[in-house]
């Protein structure tokens, strides 16, 4: 499982298992999302990110989207 740093106030960590494409976001709150079918390239894209909060606020509202369809 990979650890991914955000550096952000409402999220703690980010981890991404390969294994599973899933990426588990725990927030400050205690609460922990879970995303799945997230891709390698988008979890590098994330690692690359100038801005790495608002393409994980974009990642998980393309999974919400996709989960309502």
């Amino acid at each position: 499982m990979k650890y991914i740093p955000i550096g952000s106030k409402q999220i703690a960590f980010v981890q991404y298992d390969d294994q599973s494409s899933q990426m588990h976001i725990q927030y400050h709150t205690g609460q922990t999302e879970v995303c799945t079918g997230v891709q390698e390239e988008q979890v590098q894209r994330l690692l690359q990110s100038d801005n790495p909060y608002d393409l994980m606020v974009r990642l998980t509202r393309a999974q919400k989207t996709a989960q309502r369809a």
